[in-house]
């Protein structure tokens, strides 16, 4: 925070000598003199700029120094800090980012990794999800897609209580999708060390193609999101339960199209008739 602002803020009281101080410090290229100079010219104590300092929030005078020279310095903005400030903010650059990160999909996920995993899911009789909170919207969907096939799933929460109760069941014949974008979730070591011991499976699904995770989990699926390193959407990792999906499907056409079609009559029976098209 710049020093104007840290003053704007401030609610203080200020004796007669610190408004002196004040004064002196909201001038012109201040911030190259020491405390005594400033002193100097409000015709006080040295002990006064640093009680004023204090009195600020700042643990010295030297730390409101710091804060004067973001005063005198330009603001700058880098592209960085600025939403999609690096390839264009309008519609057509925006898309035009999304596609190229679509086109090199496969080139980052090779069919066979999918497959594998999709084996490994399909000898599952249980999935558990897991994910920070800003990937909860990408890991709701990815878990209708795997309910859409029949299979039972359980979403781990967020406090370390809620995921203890819901994972305690996970055993041999589960498997552990989890994500980690940008960076893993703090509990999820434990989780893929925890889900070995009980001979489970696990798969990370991550947008940083070279991570090496430890411990490593059995499949690890990486494929790197929009190139604008500030505004990343979840269109990769929501292509990607898609693929899934229809992975796990095409390891036994014949069970999961008869799971979707009890997924289908359950639904007119309970009502949803408009939702589902009836079959010939």
């Amino acid at each position: 925070m710049s020093f104007k602002a840290v003053v704007a803020s401030s609610t203080a009281r200020l004796s007669a000598s610190e408004e002196r101080v004040m004064n002196v410090l909201l001038g012109d290229e201040m911030s190259g003199i020491t405390a005594a100079e400033v002193a100097e010219r409000a015709q006080t104590h040295e002990s006064t700029v640093v009680r004023l300092a204090k009195k600020l929030g700042y643990r010295g005078y030297p730390e409101l120094r710091s804060d004067l020279r973001k005063d005198e310095t330009p603001m700058e903005h880098p592209h960085g800090q600025i939403m999609r400030g690096e390839s264009g903010y309008d519609l057509s650059a925006f898309i035009a980012d999304e596609i190229r990160a679509l086109n090199r999909l496969p080139h980052f996920v090779p069919q066979e990794d999918l497959d594998a995993a999709a084996r490994t899911l399909h000898a599952s009789r249980t999935v558990y999800l897991f994910s920070r909170t800003d990937e909860r919207p990408t890991l709701d969907l990815l878990a209708r897609r795997m309910r859409r096939l029949g299979l039972t799933t359980v979403t781990l929460g967020t406090t370390p209580k809620d995921i203890a109760e819901h994972f305690a069941s996970f055993d041999e014949n589960s498997t552990l999708i989890a994500m980690a974008l940008r960076e893993a979730p703090g509990q999820l070591a434990t989780l893929v060390s925890e889900a070995a011991r009980r001979g489970g499976k696990t798969i990370l699904i991550s947008d940083v193609p070279g991570y090496r995770f430890r411990p490593s989990p059995d499949h690890l699926i990486t494929a790197r999101r929009g190139d604008d390193t500030e505004y990343r959407t979840q269109l990769i990792p929501a292509a990607l339960a898609y693929a899934l999906q229809l992975a796990v499907f095409h390891t036994d056409p014949a069970r999961y199209q008869a799971a979707r079609d009890g997924i289908d009559d359950l639904t007119r029976l309970l009502g949803g008739a408009d939702e589902i098209p009836l079959r010939p």
